[in-house]
């Protein structure tokens, strides 16, 4: 038990003592402010690179948002009350795009969502169209984004004028103008024409994923809703297509449906949107258009609401599944993450560990395993007096009992055992049990005669065992079995 207790004082000293040196040692680190080389354009992010701004004027203005912590997949299983109707996804993200989630958000968008793809080089296979053309971006000169401060909107608009619309549109809507940040890419749209082997033409297209068999087949281009303008010779709705069939089968002819640009200027195409089966495909070049750091610029705040929110009464998703916000993330351990009680709880799973290992070790040579005494002290006694009937031993019987006696009684009467003698204990004992002193003298005397050797026999014997027994009653001697400690 004190072994135990040794073990469980040792183990709580040593946690005790871990968290200590934890919570001394422990040096906060200081928050790191965002940059544009690693930016996070969460909507749970406050810097100067976050769309904490965006999402939360979205909220106030009275739309219906939400952050999309769900893979894609879940956007073709929601029921009609909670599926939304636009989804934005917006710059570089920390979980990237794989394919089969490309392939599932294309099939929701060919189904009637609406896509909006905010950011300089979004992945290729998110800015697709179902229309004869392809689209591409480009970077141009931009300088590195080393050494900028996103929250510094002179050095990230240095030397870079704000850019009008090309048309009225929906999304420009109350939109004079808008300013960019140097790094801004642009859009290039490249129309195939007539003349070109229509089987070239699905191979020399870009196609989303997954778009074998049926995913294009029988998909009905959707015409450009009114006010929308064309770039580049795209057809202004003259067009004879009627259909996009599969990748196996060439295409008939063009779509009627073009992309679209909406702004424009210092030869960068800034935003366009283009269709893609049922759906629209919105892409914004300029993620510091929407971000915290540049919503508050000129007219950014309204073109930010007019790509997302324009025409929708429906749920508006941002995706924060791919900014690491994912449905099955530990929230626990990243509300703890970067403070010393995780380092502790560590310590203590190890520590605890090492106690079970060692219990279950041998630190020595093993020793046998001591065989308990199987023979309680009534046994021994039958044993004795087994032994004694059989030999005869009446003299060792009353010895035994005699001794006990006369040390009961000379304690109780108050006498010393070794010295009194036989007449002034009988004496003694009468006086306290109101008997015969001559009796009791005479009763020690045969005692002492047999222990001493004079021959005796068995009916003798319980005789004189039973007077002894009868005066131990009269003097109130009782005999009281003594526990043993534990039982």
């Amino acid at each position: 038990m004190r072994q135990k207790l040794f073990i469980f004082a040792a183990l709580i000293f040593l946690t005790i003592l871990l968290v200590g040196l934890n919570a001394v040692s422990y040096v906060q680190k200081e928050k790191t402010l965002d940059s544009e080389t690693n930016p996070n354009r969460s909507t749970y992010n406050t810097g100067a690179t976050g769309t904490r701004a965006f999402y939360d004027l979205l909220a106030e203005t009275g739309r219906r948002v939400s952050r999309w912590q769900e893979p894609p997949s879940a956007l073709l299983l929601a029921d009609d009350q909670n599926k939304p109707q636009t989804f934005v996804v917006i710059g570089k993200m920390r979980r990237e795009f794989d394919e089969k989630e490309i392939g599932e958000l294309l099939r929701w968008v060919s189904a009637g969502g609406k896509l909006v793809v905010i950011d300089r080089a979004p992945p290729s296979e998110l800015i697709k169209t179902t229309a004869n053309w392809s689209i591409t971006t480009d970077l141009g000169d931009a300088p590195p984004f080393f050494d900028f401060d996103p929250s510094d909107q002179k050095q990230m608009t240095d030397k870079t004028n704000a850019v009008k619309p090309t048309q009225p549109t929906i999304y420009t809507n109350k939109v004079n103008a808008v300013q960019p940040s140097r790094f801004a890419s642009s859009i290039s749209f490249e129309r195939f024409t007539d003349s070109i082997n229509q089987s070239n033409i699905i191979k020399t297209s870009p196609a989303p994923p997954m778009v074998k068999n049926n995913f294009y087949q029988q998909v009905q281009p959707s015409p450009a809703p009114s006010g929308y303008g064309s770039e580049k010779g795209a057809d202004s709705g003259n067009g004879s297509a009627d259909k996009i069939q599969t990748t196996e089968t060439a295409a008939e002819s063009p779509a009627l449906a073009a992309p679209v640009a909406h702004l424009a200027g210092d030869e960068k195409t800034l935003l366009a949107d283009f269709p893609f089966g049922s759906g629209r495909i919105v892409f914004l070049t300029d993620p510091y258009i929407v971000s915290n750091g540049g919503i508050g610029l000129v007219d950014n705040a309204q073109l930010a609401i007019n790509i997302v929110a324009s025409g929708a009464d429906g749920i508006t998703a941002f995706d924060e599944f791919h900014q690491g916000y994912g449905a099955g993330e530990n929230r626990l351990l990243g509300y703890f993450a970067g403070t010393p009680l995780v380092a502790g709880l560590w310590q203590f799973a190890a520590l605890a560990g090492l106690i079970l290992f060692t219990n279950s070790r041998r630190f020595a040579r093993p020793l046998p395993v001591a065989e308990p005494n199987r023979l309680s002290k009534l046994e021994y006694i039958q044993a004795m007096a087994e032994l004694q009937q059989r030999t005869k031993a009446y003299d060792l019987a009353i010895e035994n009992i005699y001794t006990d006696f006369r040390r009961r009684a000379s304690k109780l009467v108050g006498a010393d055992n070794f010295t009194v003698s036989r007449a002034e204990l009988a004496r003694l004992i009468a006086e306290r049990a109101q008997l015969n002193a001559a009796e009791i003298e005479n009763l020690l005397f045969k005692c002492e005669d047999i222990i001493h050797g004079e021959p005796t026999n068995q009916r003798e014997v319980l005789r004189l065992t039973g007077r002894l027994r009868e005066t131990e009653e009269k003097l109130g001697l009782r005999r009281i079995r003594k526990q043993t400690f534990g039982k």
